[in-house]
Formats: structure tokens, C-alpha cells, sequence
């Protein structure tokens, strides 16, 4: 029987089908054109007009001193092939100062033309919870709190073709919504929405990185027939037990 259980926990486990991590050793001060990790579509895309990038402590690192539309700084990573049903999409991060409104840190999931379908940031301003976009329009992501240097980790699981459960796995708050395309990219983003003076880079304003992933949990049919195959080990081991004896 402990061979049929132990058949069953592995079947069930989560499989990881792509992962990358800021302490991986190929990032080397930076992450800019470096294909680290395992199960992504490609390198590091970063674009930074607004600041600037690094990776070292841990962390893929973006700081942004620039002010209004795409003065921000930004990172993207094409995924392997397209978020499929049943997946989720992983990521931890943490913020550093938000001074402002007008500060934002969090990221986009888009289709393979950079059109936003999903987006989730933290902003100045609002300590209590966080904020988030989809096919319905913007809304309150309640209890997702910002964190000021803490490292949170949240997940996007697609449910459907058009339906998703976004999770704080620290708190385990989380909201349904809908969905409206493809995902086959993520893009992290630090960014200032106009000049303020209250805003800008240092000072311990920057968004960092910690790691990036997708998983997802095989089919009952694919649990079954292991479930079986673990069945039948189990029926053969006490069948040859009994012919030994």
C-alpha cells in the first residue's frame, strides 16, 4: 500500500515547467540578453529610459528616475509557449519606497504583441491593498498589501480560457477575473506617472525581482493511469511475495 501512496503524492506534486532565480550565478551583476533558468522562450528584454537595471543580492533589480508614459524601466521574458490551462504563473518581488501616487512597481501579463491583458501593481499611497487590471477594466486587489522591502510572492492561475484566480500565497487573499487573449510574456515595470517631486529613483525606490516561475498540476486521467500503474506495482510485489514464500 506505502508504494501506491507514494505513486499517488508524486502524480499529484506540481510540475515545474519553467523557473529562473536571481541567484542563479549566470547573472553576473546584471540579467540584460542572459537566457537564465530553464523552460523560458528566450533572454532577458530589458528597456530602461527612464533608469537602470542590475542583478546581485538576490534580486533582478530595476530603478527608475524618469517621469511620465514610457520613461519607466522595463523588463520582459518571453515564456516557452503559451500560458496554458491549468498552469500558473509565479513571481517574488518586493517594492522599495512608493513616495507618491504617481509611483507604481508590479508587472503585465501580455499576448506575443505586448498587449496587456493582465496587470497587477502596488502604488503610493495605498498601503492596504493593491491594484489590477483585466478584460473588465481596473479594480482593488483588497488585502494584497504593500509591503515597503518585503519580498511577497503571488500567483496567476489560469482557470479557463478566459477565467483566472490571482493568489497573495503570504496571505492567501485572492480575486477572480476575466480574461480576454493569450498569455506568452510577462513584463515587470517600475515607473513614475508624471513629475512630482515627492517621486523618483533613489533612496531605496527600487522593485526587485526574486524569481519568476510556471507550473501546473497534471490531468486526473494522467493521476489515474499512474494511480493504476502504482496499483499494479503494489499487486505484483505481494504476488511474487506469496510465490517466494
Amino acid at each position: 500500500m506505502g508504494l501506491l501512496v507514494m505513486a499517488a503524492t508524486q502524480a499529484s506534486a506540481q510540475i515545474t515547467n519553467a523557473y529562473d532565480t536571481a541567484s542563479n550565478p549566470v547573472y553576473d551583476g546584471d540579467f540584460e540578453g542572459i537566457n537564465g533558468g530553464f523552460g523560458f522562450g528566450g533572454s532577458w528584454t530589458l528597456n530602461t529610459p527612464g533608469g537602470g537595471h542590475y542583478a546581485n543580492g538576490g534580486f533582478f533589480g530595476l530603478w527608475n528616475n524618469g517621469y511620465g508614459t514610457n520613461t519607466g524601466s522595463y523588463a520582459n521574458r518571453l515564456f516557452g509557449s503559451s500560458l496554458s490551462v491549468g498552469q500558473a504563473f509565479s513571481t517574488s518581488f518586493q517594492n522599495g519606497h512608493l513616495n507618491s501616487s504617481l509611483e507604481q512597481g508590479g508587472f503585465n501579463l501580455e499576448d506575443s504583441s505586448g498587449n496587456i491583458l493582465f496587470s497587477f501593481w502596488q502604488q503610493g499611497g495605498n498601503n492596504a491593498d493593491g491594484n489590477y487590471a483585466d478584460a473588465n477594466g481596473a479594480g482593488t486587489a483588497t488585502g494584497f498589501a504593500y509591503d515597503f522591502g518585503a519580498t511577497d510572492t503571488y500567483a496567476f492561475s489560469l482557470d479557463s480560457a478566459t477565467s483566472y484566480t490571482f493568489t497573495d500565497l503570504a496571505t492567501s487573499a485572492s480575486f477572480t477575473g476575466t480574461l480576454a487573449g493569450t498569455i506568452d510574456q510577462v513584463q515587470f515595470f517600475r515607473q513614475n506617472l508624471a513629475d512630482d517631486p515627492a517621486t523618483g529613483g533613489g533612496g531605496g525606490t527600487d522593485f526587485r525581482i526574486a524569481d519568476l516561475g510556471i507550473t501546473s498540476v497534471p490531468e486526473p486521467s494522467t493521476l489515474a493511469l499512474v494511480g493504476l500503474g502504482g496499483a499494479g506495482i503494489v499487486f505484483s510485489f505481494i504476488r511474487r511475495r506469496k510465490v517466494c514464500a
